[in-house]
């Protein structure tokens, strides 16, 4: 359980978030949304909620939400992992709520998180599987799915989704073999049934050296190097794959140069993956001096021969002045 201190220094850094973000100038402040008639699927983007019973969580995903709702107005919200804080039924209990009253779009897509996942959690709270199993409850009830495992495919839209999960209670991600031999039987199905289009393949933790990772030392990407160029080697052998990934918790950063650990956003990895790490919703990302700026995420626009990045700050719903990236497809 989070302290009292805890509690209140978090507070502060929230409210002290919102009068930054309010004053940044790196956000344009409009709420205007011009429809692009070109655009075949628009999918909102979002990791790292981490809803929990703490009333300031609830705070700051719920404004988030309805701007989604209210002026993105997408086919789908995306959230890469971290949806809870705990991974409890408590947890979920909060964020499927807020969903239900303020959401608006056709389709959702989860995937699970380490926090999701935690089962040494304040001290041995559930087990993984029963986190497992109330993961797969409350998300199947948000997507209006029947999936029986962490790892499934979608099509929404006439586009494959294609979620991984991680099958152990690890920071960084734990992906058995069985998951992967299911991946390549979904990717040549995705890939067969439709030719030409991207394939969007979610896991909350990214690659290992990419964004910044390097071998996991951390927890920020996979648990083995071994499972982590597997599945690179899979997702490169189909073109235009977007991975798209969270659990960094970083700043939407355009080029890498920029970025005292070489980070960038969005990375070409091998010859057909696209790799987009999502900043964290819910705690913020921190600028130089430690000050946290939170509801950063991805706005995602599908065209017949692009896909197209636009930085959004959904608790502001404001657009990023400078965050725009355009991917040409093959």
């Amino acid at each position: 359980m989070e302290t009292f201190r805890e509690i209140l220094k978090k507070a502060g850094a929230f409210f002290t978030a919102i009068i930054l973000a309010l004053t940044s100038l790196s956000f344009g402040n409009n709420f205007f949304i011009k429809k692009d008639p070109d655009v075949k699927l628009t999918v909102a983007m979002m990791s790292d909620t981490h809803v929990g019973d703490v009333f300031y969580r609830k705070m700051v995903f719920r404004p988030g939400v309805r701007d989604v709702s209210r002026h993105v107005k997408p086919d789908v919200l995306l959230v890469a992992g971290d949806c809870t804080d705990n991974g409890n039924a408590a947890n979920w209990g909060a964020f499927q709520e807020i969903l239900d009253k303020n959401l608006q779009v056709n389709d959702v897509v989860l995937a699970m998180g380490n926090h999701d996942a935690w089962a040494s959690y304040d001290g041995g709270e559930h087990s993984y599987d029963e986190a497992m199993a109330t993961y797969l409850q409350y998300s199947n009830a948000i997507m209006g799915t029947d999936f029986t495992a962490v790892y499934a495919s979608r099509d929404i839209g006439g586009y494959p989704f294609l979620v991984l999960g991680s099958e152990a209670d690890t920071t960084g991600a734990t992906l058995s073999n069985a998951q992967l031999d299911w991946l390549e039987t979904a990717l040549k199905e995705a890939a067969d049934t439709h030719p030409g289009k991207p394939i969007f393949v979610v896991n909350h933790q990214p690659l290992n050296y990419t964004h910044a990772v390097g071998n996991n030392e951390h927890g920020e990407g996979f648990e083995s190097n071994e499972i982590s160029t597997r599945l690179q080697s899979i997702l490169d052998r189909y073109e235009n794959i977007f991975l798209i990934s969270g659990h960094r918790h970083h700043p939407l950063t355009l080029d890498s140069a920029d970025d005292p650990e070489g980070f960038a956003t969005i990375e070409q990895v091998g010859e057909h993956i696209t790799s987009i790490n999502l900043p964290c919703y819910e705690y913020g990302t921190f600028l130089e001096g430690g000050t946290s700026v939170l509801g950063e995420g991805i706005v995602m626009y599908v065209f017949s021969d692009k896909v197209e990045f636009k930085g959004r700050n959904y608790f502001l719903s404001n657009w990023s002045k400078t965050f725009d990236v355009e991917i040409e497809l093959r």
